[in-house]
């Protein structure tokens, strides 16, 4: 018999101003009716723990739906001790999160929607979706899920900050406020190596909101606001008496969060990029969300698209606060000087044309912003920076091929070993930072055993029974570097990233099917001659790839598709070393840059000593086997299987560990 105590038709993850607007407007729409509902959220939703603000004329749809719960409206606003700026036809407007809290508590009674206090683990969409908690599994038709998106992941990005603010509701003894203005950013605080400014929403003549706002990597400490705070009203205020108090955090991304995993498992509020990144602001579009879920009286799974042009604009103000952050206030202070209040809330809600805003920008620091959009190129094109120089390499080489290398020129020989030196050997190095045989990020005897204990049987192998040796080194070589690119272009599924390296190996390998023999020839390693076209075979194989990559629209993974059938004419060796170093090596790198937040510097410092040893060790291996040149190149990827083999061990563990693969 089937347990149907906790399945539902809907299902909502947080009880938050999303989920509240969602629900206010599903009741306006009647589909709350005849539905088994259920909230998963730890609190009771009592307190009036935030404010919410958005800015409307009285005929828009969004004021005449939440009139009812607006506790306060101004009519101007206020940059510093500047003039007031009327702002008709528009409004500013306040709500309560208490007033909202409790609407939808009213709802919940009349629909009999259950609540359940706990926290939501994960989320997996099936044929229903299954939401785990701490104590219980719940199946629903439906999720609506408002759960704060992995910071943390976020973070990675190099321009991304936060809005941390801290509030103050505060009665003035001495100074009157004009409480039809509000006080948008007062810039007459310290910056602290950030951008700072105070927002003030008088209540009435003496009491009012005071926040203390910072935009910046570091978050915003309470102690230190309230001393900035105390500093600001005593200074321009006079004597005052602190009623309430309120914090929070906004996250300011460069990149929005990652959109929906199912048809019915619907992304809201910040998870679904509803935050302005440059402002914060989110009520009113989490509002147009609510009113595209339920249009036409019917739910549907409604993303929410960005303004292309408007996100590029906020990505360009977070690269200044993060690079230059001394500027945010002098960009403000001097957007607000030359454009009228009036217009900079038309450009906040992204309705100015593009000649609107070239009308802007050239009042504005133009050299700042014009450095800011060449940092953004750099960020947005930098992983395709090294396949670009591989297909330009590969163009642009006009160097004879020397046999006694396998067709691999002299200087195609120094560029792989200086790749090796500077890029290849170092990103296998850092292995004792991922934490997977040693928990205190350090090189002990403990780790280097286990390590060499692991190195020790692919060596023996290849000494007993050397074409099994191959075959292992290629299944683990193609996981491992298929696993990387993948995760690069966010696809977390070993399985494709397996299923993509053991294609890139397969294709590189046929189209260079008779020098991949002559190598392995002089391992005594002897392999078929095949009647068919390898080389066709093998860039047909790509096909696939290259139509996924395309269709993903991942320009990086063209690139090195491109790279691949162009490559299919040269050395095998210079094909498969600058792939190893400067598109596996080089992703790898910055995998554990982002994760461990280390600069290149002490990155390069830290794999120093494996750097070292691991030269040494190959020196060893060549000293002893008394190998000329040729034989030198072949048997170093005897070495290279049996030094990759606990790093690869490593890597996987750092990427279930960091990456959640």
């Amino acid at each position: 018999m089937i347990d149907n105590t906790n399945h539902f038709d809907l299902v909502f993850t947080g009880w938050g101003a999303s989920t509240c607007i969602l629900m206010i407007e599903m009741e306006k729409k009647s589909l709350l009716e005849n539905q088994n509902i259920l909230i998963i959220e730890p609190s009771d939703k009592l307190e009036n723990d935030k404010t919410f603000c958005f800015w409307a004329e009285k005929n828009d749809d969004i004021y005449q739906n939440f009139k009812s719960i607006i506790s306060n409206s101004w009519t101007s606003i206020q940059i510093n001790d500047n003039k007031s700026s009327i702002i008709d036809p528009v409004e500013y407007f306040h709500v309560d999160s208490k007033d909202l809290y409790d609407w939808t508590r009213n709802i919940i009674k009349k629909y009999n929607i259950e609540h359940r206090r706990e926290k939501v683990d994960s989320i997996e969409q099936n044929s229903k979706i299954k939401i785990t908690t701490t104590n219980n599994k719940y199946f629903s038709e439906w999720v609506f899920d408002s759960r704060p998106p992995n910071f943390k992941n976020l973070l990675d990005n190099q321009f991304n900050i936060s809005q941390s603010f801290f509030g103050l509701k505060v009665n003035f003894n001495e100074k009157e406020l004009n409480p039809d203005v509000y006080h948008m950013m007062d810039f007459r605080v310290s910056q602290k190596k950030s951008t700072q400014f105070v927002y003030i929403l008088p209540y009435s003549k003496h009491f009012a909101l005071v926040e203390l706002t910072r935009f910046g990597k570091e978050l915003l400490k309470e102690e230190e606001a309230k001393s900035e705070l105390d500093i600001f009203l005593t200074k321009y205020f006079g004597d005052y008496e602190i009623m309430d108090s309120e914090k929070g955090i906004i996250p300011m991304s460069s990149v929005l969060p990652k959109q929906i995993l199912g048809d019915k498992w619907v992304h809201i509020g910040t998870r679904a990029g509803n935050v302005k990144p440059s402002t914060g602001y989110a009520f009113k579009n989490m509002y147009n969300h609510a009113r595209l879920i339920c249009e036409n009286g019917k739910l549907k799974s409604a993303k929410v698209k960005s303004n292309k042009r408007f996100h590029f604009y906020d990505q360009l103000l977070l690269i200044i606060l993060t690079l230059w952050p001394k500027n945010g206030k002098f960009i403000f202070e001097r957007l607000f000087k030359m454009k009228s209040a009036r217009f900079v809330l038309k450009f906040l809600d992204e309705k100015t044309s593009f000649k609107e805003d070239l009308s802007m920008f050239s009042k504005l620091q133009i050299g700042l912003f014009v450095k800011a959009v060449l940092y953004w190129i750099f960020w947005r094109f930098k992983s395709l920076i090294f396949p670009f120089l591989m297909i330009l390499y590969l163009f642009i080489d006009s160097s004879n091929p020397n046999k006694e290398i396998f067709n691999l020129s002299d200087i195609n020989f120094l560029v792989l070993i200086v790749g090796m030196l500077t890029i290849g050997i170092p990103h296998g190095a850092l292995d004792h930072l991922t934490e997977s045989l040693n928990s205190n990020n350090k090189i002990t005897i403990k780790f280097i055993f286990f390590y060499i204990l692991m190195m020790i049987p692919i060596l023996l192998l290849w000494y007993w029974i050397p074409i099994v040796a191959l075959l292992f080194f290629l299944i683990y070589s193609a996981w491992h570097f298929g696993i990387t690119e993948a995760i690069s272009w966010g696809i977390k599924n070993s399985f494709i990233g397996f299923l993509w390296g053991s294609m890139l190996f397969i294709s590189i390998f046929l189209t260079h099917y008779l020098e991949f023999k002559n190598i392995l020839s002089v391992m005594s390693i002897c392999i078929p001659n095949l009647s068919f076209d390898t080389k066709l075979i093998g860039n047909l194989i790509l096909i696939i790839p290259l139509i996924l990559a395309i269709f993903k629209r991942n320009i990086n993974w063209v690139l090195i598709i491109i790279f691949f059938y162009i490559s299919s004419s040269n050395s095998l060796l210079l094909t498969f070393g600058l792939y190893f170093i400067f598109e596996h090596s080089v992703i790898g790198w910055m995998h554990l840059k982002n994760k461990l937040k280390l600069s290149h510097l002490k990155m390069y410092l830290n794999a120093l000593p494996f750097n070292i040893g691991a030269i040494f060790l190959f020196l060893i291996f060549n000293y002893f086997l008394n190998l000329d040149l040729k034989n030198a190149v072949v048997y170093s990827f005897v070495f290279l299987s049996a030094i990759s083999f606990p790093h690869v061990i490593c890597m996987h563990l750092f990427y279930k560990n960091k990456y959640q693969l």
